[in-house]
């Protein structure tokens, strides 16, 4: 036995329980001992000096090359040392002293439970306690599904960052504005851009903030100038399309600033939106509108300035036949536009005149014309060419120089020829978005002096984007004329108006028609395109082209303008699509 275990004296609980084995001849355990060991953890006491008094059977497995010092009296120093050299704890390794000195800095603190790593490559968790006594108990268990669990889950954390960053990288890398927002609506991630785009909301921009709440906040510092006194309507619009996204929103923001807005639910329920600054083309448009406005006023100007001529203004071919006559000329020449229009304009100007018709070379210059009963007039002839998608027109203004006042009534009638063709569709040969407006915004008038009611259709083609993108925009071209002409054959009154209002959009104007009448033309006009069978192969309706129709009908009693209206009939058509398509919805 080694001098040092010869002089070391155990405890005297130890002694004692000694003492009774030899008194009572027995070798049986102490109870406490045999519990000890059906611990499934490794139990070891120390006494206040760090001394060994005894370990269970546990802790004994678990150092098995360290049997032999497994005895009472061995210090807490020795059994970590020889446990070290032995190889049976792997973090010792190539530092033996420092891992020694460490670990009895560890004993004497007693801070928080400690997790090693064993010889066999599990882990355990020391934990050690002083007792009232001053002795010291500790007892270890195994880990190791714990510790692989969390490597596992601390793994997957790293590679979701990885992802997040790499997608948010990807975000940021966005020329335009980009925001995600859950099912419930709250922001997910948006990146700078959009944050620039929105400077005035960006403070409140955090992940889980509420879309209606980002709104709201921008609302009450001026991000919307188009909400300016309708607050609560624009949210609630803003708050439906947000919600129901199928179609890009323009979308105006401080300092005459425009965005482009498309969103998109995602299959998880939450919305993806992209903002692209679209100012440039906005400007470019408003730009146009003033100009139109301008030479919309000039026209005027013009039509006021020659309203007191009368001179005769025919619209002639390349052939010199004329196509159109104003009233003028039949005082002028006697010839009603009936009469005339079909004829060369020979049977006016003798000589050849048609030959420098044709050529559009005739210079102002005063000429002997000729009178329907045979007389000679002395006027002024004056030729214009027009050239227009359908081939050259001229102009011939005749001016008696009799009565030179009838030079402007003439202009006036040509200014108005022109208007004409400045309102029609230069694809369908409809109506324009232009004239629309303006016949919207008289009968709408009309409407309200007189009390009648005034309908409209706005009915749009469905799916035609994937028309387009299958049969090409030629065919797409001549789908949209047909549709205009199946339209315009639909109505039957003279003040009925069909105009193309934008892109596969088309709208018709019905004065003194009311809800039940605007229906019943509305499912006519659904009825002839489906008759017509315009083949529309990627469609998921039907085989054919189809419509969508909202429909309005209102009395211009009840607002200055005829907006409320045209709401109406785009919600009407709006809910047309979202129930499905190919069907007429009418305004509430």
């Amino acid at each position: 036995m080694p001098a040092s275990l010869a002089a070391y004296r155990p405890p005297r609980h130890v002694r004692w329980w000694r003492a009774l084995k030899a008194a009572l001849g027995g070798s049986r355990e102490p109870p406490y001992l045999e519990a000890l060991d059906a611990i499934d953890a490794a139990v070891v006491l120390f006494d206040a000096q760090d001394r060994l008094v005894l370990c269970n059977r546990n802790f004994r497995a678990l150092y098995p090359g360290l049997s032999h010092m497994l005895v009472p009296g061995r210090s807490f120093e020795q059994l970590v040392r020889e446990a070290a050299v032995l190889g049976m704890i792997p973090v010792a390794q190539g530092d033996l002293e420092g891992f020694v000195a460490q670990r009895l800095r560890q004993h004497r603190e007693l801070g928080a439970p400690i997790l090693r790593q064993m010889s066999d490559g599990r882990w355990r968790r020391i934990t050690e306690q002083r007792l009232a006594d001053g002795s010291l108990l500790a007892f270890s268990i195994d880990v190791s599904d714990l510790v692989e669990k969390e490597r596992a889950l601390d793994a997957a954390r790293a590679q979701a960052q990885q992802e997040r960053e790499r997608l948010e990288d990807a975000i940021e890398a966005l020329p335009d504005g980009f925001a995600l927002y859950d099912a419930d609506d709250r922001l997910v991630v948006c990146n700078q851009r959009y944050r620039e785009i929105y400077e005035r909301s960006a403070p409140a921009m955090r992940a889980g903030a509420r879309f209606e709440d980002l709104l709201r906040y921008g609302l009450a510092r001026g991000q919307y100038p188009g909400a300016e006194g309708r607050e609560s309507a624009w949210l609630e619009e803003r708050l439906y399309r947000h919600r129901h996204a199928d179609q890009p929103l323009l979308q105006e923001l401080p300092g005459n600033r425009w965005m482009r807005i498309e969103e998109r639910p995602t299959r998880l329920g939450g919305v993806a939106g992209v903002r692209v600054d679209v100012t440039d083309l906005v400007q470019r448009e408003q730009q146009l509108e003033q100009l139109n406005a301008r030479l919309a006023e000039s026209r005027a100007q013009l039509h006021a300035v020659i309203g007191t001529a009368q001179s005769a203004i025919l619209t002639l071919d390349e052939q010199g036949v004329v196509l159109s006559a104003n009233p003028a000329t039949a005082t002028i020449f006697g010839w009603p536009e009936a009469e005339l229009v079909g004829r060369d304009i020979g049977v006016l100007v003798p000589g050849e005149p048609g030959a420098e018709a044709r050529a559009g070379r005739a210079a102002p210059q005063d000429i002997r014309a000729r009178h329907r009963d045979g007389h000679s007039i002395a006027v002024q002839l004056s030729l214009s060419r027009l050239d227009s998608a359908g081939g050259a027109r001229f102009v011939a203004m005749f001016t008696d120089l009799s009565d030179r006042e009838a030079y402007a009534q003439a202009l006036r009638d040509a200014n108005t020829q022109l208007a004409h063709l400045s309102e029609t569709d230069a694809l369908t040969g409809i109506a324009n978005r232009r004239r629309f407006d303006r016949a919207l915004h008289d009968e709408w008038q009309r409407s309200g002096r007189h009390g009648q009611p005034l309908a409209l259709l706005l009915v749009d083609v469905d799916h035609f984007k994937r028309f387009n993108d299958s049969r090409g925009h030629p065919m797409g071209d001549e789908c949209l004329r047909a549709i205009a002409q199946l339209l315009r054959n639909c109505v039957r009154r003279a003040g009925d108006l069909v105009a193309r209002y934008g892109g596969e959009e088309f709208a018709l104007l019905l004065p003194h028609t009311d809800r039940a009448e605007a229906m019943a033309l509305a499912l006519a006009c659904i009825e002839a395109v489906e008759d017509a069978a315009l083949p529309h192969p990627d469609s998921p309706l039907a085989p054919h082209v189809t419509l969508s129709v909202g429909v309005a009908s209102a009395v211009g009693a009840g607002a200055p303008s005829p907006a409320p209206l045209l709401d109406a009939a785009d919600s009407a058509m709006y809910a047309a699509k979202r129930a499905g398509r190919r069907r007429a919805v009418m305004a509430e």
